[in-house]
């Protein structure tokens, strides 16, 4: 059970909330870069509550800016995209990629007041694919910009998706980086279709073994890191030996799940970025180190068969519009009711969709004080306290975490069969680190 002030810290990230001034200190993924055309239509985004406009300029710049003219308030979704940045169509005022006021058309000559007017804009980057912003206050330094193996691997070997949740993204953060006995439960067969899970899911998402493993309640041991925490859950695997699933999680809002144990794992991540507080984008990230994923690999995550979901709803011109998913609560996420009396543990279709029903059931924010934790939650109880000291860290008036500096973000999840009495984290080594 969480105290009602702690559920207030962790989940508040809107206006001059501690999370949301510590979420800001990091680079933001808002659209992938090939949404973004040189002069071309802007997009609505939202973050932290934020109505905001993604847009590449005449130039080939990406920016943010704020969706309503400083002059009359009006959308800028309606304005022109130019060399340098964006005009309002109601009256002609023009911004610069960062904010600044250049040109006011409509003002008599001589009563110009352009240094005067700001508009809301932030730093903007393209990096492995994606467009990054950093929202920090206007006189930050930008840290470095986050080296996930995803973003330094040759374009052909990642796959990136999104999609709207209608939840906090903490609770979505909770279930996909420190829950690891959901998957014996919620992502399980029933006992008559388990070979058939096992032997065509083990190349995408890495539940064949959890799936061949009876010993349903892990154990969880946490390890805290420079750049947030390595949450490893043990299974019992006979002989002597455990089997290991172990997730990173990266602060403020990144994780990546186990890979399974052998074979030519493809790897996998995910950010929740939070729109408002009752909302989070789900950034869905899967790649190959050595090679390029294949056709076949690249369809089935499409179809849903990994972690992402890319069935999407008719789209609008509303913030994330053209990625809100299709499976939602008001049509049961699809669920196949006769698979679920028959063959699943859930009949909802695909892990992810699986993952955000439960998710999304919890509430647009979840009430954590009415919760009963128990020996399973060890790894929950960890994250909140993270993320809880980090935001007081920087509430405190301190730098930026040391989990900015680029470079830490070189990890990788693991999952080994070990003996015993090893040490984890000591007996999988390298294999937590990435090599690009």
């Amino acid at each position: 059970m969480l105290k009602a002030k702690d559920n207030e810290l962790l989940t508040r990230v809107c206006g001059d909330s501690a999370m949301g001034r510590l979420m800001r200190r990091y680079w933001i993924p808002v659209v992938q870069s090939a949404e973004l055309e040189s002069g071309g239509r802007m997009k609505r985004v939202r973050l932290f509550g934020e109505n905001l406009l993604a847009f590449r300029n005449g130039d080939g710049q990406p920016g943010l800016m704020g969706e309503f003219c400083p002059h009359r308030r009006a959308s800028m979704y309606f304005g022109r995209n130019e060399r340098s940045g964006v005009r309002c169509a109601f009256h002609g005022w023009a911004f610069d990629r960062g904010g600044n006021c250049v040109e006011m058309p409509n003002e008599p000559t001589g009563e110009d007041f352009c240094h005067k007017i700001r508009h809301t804009a932030y730093r903007c980057s393209d990096w492995g694919g994606v467009v990054f912003a950093y929202m920090g206050a206007a006189g930050d330094i930008p840290p470095a910009l986050p080296e996930f193996e995803w973003a330094l691997v040759p374009a052909e070997h990642r796959f990136i998706s999104r999609r709207v949740q209608y939840c906090n993204y903490l609770q979505a953060l909770e279930n996909g980086t420190a829950d690891s006995s959901h998957v014996s439960f919620l992502h399980a067969p029933l006992p008559a279709a388990q070979q058939a899970l096992i032997a065509g899911d083990r190349s995408h998402v890495g539940l064949g073994q959890v799936a061949a493993n009876t010993d349903t309640s892990p154990r969880f041991e946490v390890r805290r890191t420079q750049y947030g925490m390595l949450v490893g859950a043990r299974r019992d695997a006979g002989a002597g030996h455990h089997y290991w699933r172990v997730a990173q999680f990266i602060l403020p809002y990144w994780n990546m799940p186990p890979v399974d144990v052998g074979g030519d794992p493809i790897y996998h991540g995910h950010a929740w970025t939070p729109v408002d507080d009752e909302h989070c984008v789900n950034w869905s990230f899967s790649w190959h180190p050595q090679r390029p994923l294949s056709e076949t690999e690249k369809e089935d995550l499409r179809e849903g068969m990994g972690i992402h979901i890319c069935q999407y709803a008719p789209p609008t011109s509303s913030w994330y519009g053209d990625v809100r998913p299709r499976p939602t609560r008001d049509n049961d996420y699809e669920m196949d009711w006769e698979a679920h009396r028959t063959a699943k543990f859930c009949g909802i279709p695909g892990f992810a969709a699986q993952d955000q029903a439960m998710q999304e059931s919890q509430g647009a924010i979840c009430d954590r004080t009415q919760e009963h934790l128990g020996a399973s939650d060890v790894a929950i109880i960890q994250l909140r306290k993270r993320l809880m000291d980090a935001a007081k860290h920087y509430a405190d008036g301190s730098q930026a975490p040391e989990s900015a500096d680029g470079r830490l973000y070189r990890v990788r999840p693991a999952s080994a069969i070990l003996a015993r009495d090893s040490a984890w984290v000591e007996a999988l080594g390298d294999r937590l680190i990435a090599t690009h």
